[in-house]
């Protein structure tokens, strides 16, 4: 029985530490809040998946990613063609590395994908 709950556990916990970090939105702006209320997101392999459960049509979303494991890694997904109520669409996320001129493109699988940190960096509504 022991063994049973011990092998639980240390499964749940290796399941738990693959994945990426969601950070919340800081902003205090009232009416970036309420447009970013009900929209949620999901990374996997390269890949952002948008759906908008809030209360608006949206014009521009962009999700920005940062590493823990490596400070000049940025990576962008962006979703320009507006995004409907109750509507899902998904983006691919482009990297870069490096500093001014050594900045480069960097592929999928060169990325250390555990370290990922995911946050809104844009979020628009949509003109009626």
């Amino acid at each position: 029985m022991k063994k049973i709950l011990l092998a639980s556990l240390l499964l749940i916990a290796g399941i738990s530490g693959y994945a990426q970090s969601y950070q919340p939105v800081t902003s205090k702006n009232k009416t970036y809040l309420a447009t970013v209320k009900g929209l949620s997101y999901t990374y996997k392999d390269g890949i952002v998946t948008l759906k908008n459960n809030g209360n608006y049509n949206l014009g521009t979303v962009s999700i920005i990613a940062s590493s823990k494991a490596d400070s000049t890694l940025f990576g962008i997904a962006l979703f320009e063609d507006g995004l409907e109520k109750g509507k899902t669409v998904k983006a691919a996320v482009y990297f870069t590395a490096g500093l001014g001129k050594n900045t480069h493109e960097v592929s999928l699988k060169d990325i250390d994908q555990k370290s990922l940190l995911l946050s809104f960096d844009k979020a628009t509504r949509a003109q009626r």
